[in-house]
């Protein structure tokens, strides 16, 4: 049984409103939105009940819920029920028109493979995944019901359920002679694979594309092979090969104008940019690729792969900052179209830069999260995961959990660095710290020549601490020749100068450094990196008898890792807050 109001029918069980017949496309929150006013429209519901109710354990701000109820009146304005949902000024909204019960919905059964098709349209990927279930039990499926249907299940981020159909889709094209269609779904499979790090079976049906492109002329597809073969070859750490493919992938763009391969094209060839410290370049080349993808020139798969890749590349040169500009500007892109692919890897780029805020314990509910999440969806960035996990451990001072992380990214093929070394720093095994940064500098994955500057930087501080003050001025010697340190890379590069200075009896030149390096991280408001800083700032200021001045670095540091609860820290400056008082 459904529910009228005007001309319109409500379909919950369906997921469906209709107006005069007409089922209307509503994106899945704004439909949520409406049942919800429908149900309590004997009332006035609080803005902050709607957003807890259809923003479930997720941050966002009243614009959310506003752009939703634009977006609902748009509709119902189209079936004359202008007024349809009232603002009540500062208390919330009411849903405002007569409803009429009993309407017979139209049985599942009966509405076909189309309404399927236009669930998925509609971006309500869980309720088409469904009703395509239910139609391949008793209806013929078409190649392209096949693909629409292993789409859906991608878009909503289970690609487990995503194999199956798009398998069929490829044996369906095949047989009707469709090869280029055959081709396209085939590469949807290779990136799938390659996403579950399957790389054997994503070679295997990246072959299989090719086969069907052979005799086809010049199409997205021959570029889309390329991009995938840049991809994989930067898995395997073939960084020169996956340049090169990514420049084909781009010039088959070109000639064939096709935006969404050019902003893959764009982002991997930056990947690799940044890898080979073309920071500069790299850095241009995945802004103008986010730029297209906020303009719309992209679709909306291409575009959540561009977001996650600028925001990532932003992160792990450091700059979050940046980072997290692009991570604002992906969940507005995200309410605008609704389409929210890439759930797993956007937690955990908002897990770290939530890292960097201070906000720790909001930081690790994500990344756990996002970690459970890439198991299944992005077992290729699971590692990742763990490195940010023992990062914000190390922060809080559980150097135990920091450990378990640490071990478990590496366990997963991701290098946990420099949070492992500087680990071991802290528990007094330097020369242990400096291989591990050594090999990671020496022996490079694509990954950790993006973060370069970083590695150098701890390597500089971990060999001025150990006596290795030569290793330590060439570490900072390369750090000078890199272009344009991002604001994180100079907190970090600060704080190297001042244990080689403080190593060879500067203290005055040191305290500048790490009165340098705190206020850089203030400036990109991470709270509790400074207040690290600060610790180290007020034993130096101890070894210059002012106690004053330590005191107030140390007052300064113990408020903020009170406030996240950072009680190993806290210990710490209990101890230095004893030798303030004998010094004063």
């Amino acid at each position: 049984m459904g529910l009228r109001f005007g001309r319109f029918e409500l379909d919950e069980d369906g997921r469906a409103l209709r107006l005069d017949g007409r089922e209307q496309p509503l994106q899945p929150l704004v439909f949520d939105l409406l049942v919800y006013l429908v149900h309590e429209r004997a009332r006035v519901v609080p803005k902050q009940e709607l957003l807890m109710k259809l923003w479930a354990g997720v941050t966002v701000t009243d614009g959310s819920l506003q752009r939703a109820v634009s977006l609902l009146r748009t509709v119902l304005r189209d079936g004359g029920l202008a007024d349809g949902v009232q603002t009540h000024a500062r208390r919330g909204y009411r849903f405002n028109a007569p409803v009429d019960a009993g309407v017979t919905a139209a049985p599942p059964s009966r509405r076909g493979l189309p309404h399927a098709r236009a669930l998925a349209d509609a971006n309500q990927f869980d309720d088409a995944l469904a009703a395509f279930e239910r139609q391949a039990k008793s209806s013929p499926m078409s190649p392209d019901d096949w693909e629409a249907w292993g789409n859906a299940a991608l878009c909503a981020g289970k690609p487990e359920l995503a194999v199956e159909p798009l398998e069929r889709a490829v044996a369906a094209f095949e047989a009707a002679g469709e090869l280029e269609s055959a081709a396209r779904v085939a590469l949807v499979l290779c990136n799938v694979k390659v996403e579950g790090r399957d790389l054997a079976v994503a070679a295997g049906w990246h072959t299989r594309a090719r086969s069907y492109l052979e005799n086809e002329a010049e199409s997205k597809q021959h570029g889309m092979a390329e991009w995938l073969a840049s991809r994989m070859a930067l898995f395997r750490g073939e960084l020169d090969e996956s340049g090169r493919r990514a420049r084909i992938a781009m010039d088959i763009a070109r000639r064939v104008d096709d935006p969404d391969l050019h902003c893959l094209g764009l982002v991997y060839h930056g990947h690799i940019l940044l890898a080979q410290g073309e920071v500069r370049r790299g850095l241009i080349a995945h802004d103008e690729a986010g730029a297209a993808a906020l303009a719309g020139r992209a679709g909306p798969w291409v575009s959540g792969v561009v977001f996650c890749s600028v925001i990532w590349a932003y992160l792990h040169l450091g700059d979050h900052h940046r980072a997290g500009q692009w991570t604002d500007e992906f969940e507005r892109w995200c309410e605008r179209y609704a389409s929210y692919c890439y759930p797993a890897l956007c937690r955990l780029h908002r897990s770290e830069i939530l890292a960097n805020r201070g906000e720790l314990v909001s930081a690790e509910l994500e990344v756990r999260r996002a970690r459970e999440e890439l198991a299944h969806v992005g077992p290729y960035c699971e590692g990742d995961a763990c490195r940010v996990l023992g990062e914000i451990r190390l922060s809080l001072g559980d150097g135990a959990g920091a450990e378990a992380a640490f071990r478990d990214s590496h366990l997963l093929g991701w290098n946990p660095q420099p949070g492992l070394s500087l680990l071991l720093a802290e528990r007094g095994q330097l020369p242990a710290a400096l291989k591990q940064l050594e090999r990671a500098l020496t022996e490079p994955g694509w990954a950790d020549g993006q973060r370069r500057a970083t590695l150098l930087a701890v390597l500089a501080r971990l060999a001025a601490q150990s006596g290795q003050y030569d290793r330590a001025r060439a570490a900072l010697s390369e750090l000078d020749t890199l272009p344009e340190p991002t604001l994180g890379n100079r907190a970090e590069q600060a704080r190297a100068r001042a244990e080689l200075a403080s190593a060879e009896g500067d203290l005055p030149g040191a305290e500048l450094a790490l009165r340098q390096s705190i206020a850089c991280w203030l400036e990109l408001g991470g709270r509790v990196h400074a207040a690290h800083v600060r610790l180290r700032l007020c034993a130096l200021l101890l070894e210059s008898d002012d106690p004053i001045a330590a005191e107030l670095e140390l007052t300064a540091a113990e408020s903020v890792f009170a406030s996240v609860d950072a009680q190993p820290v806290l210990d710490r400056c209990r101890e230095l807050r004893s030798r303030v008082r004998m010094k004063a």
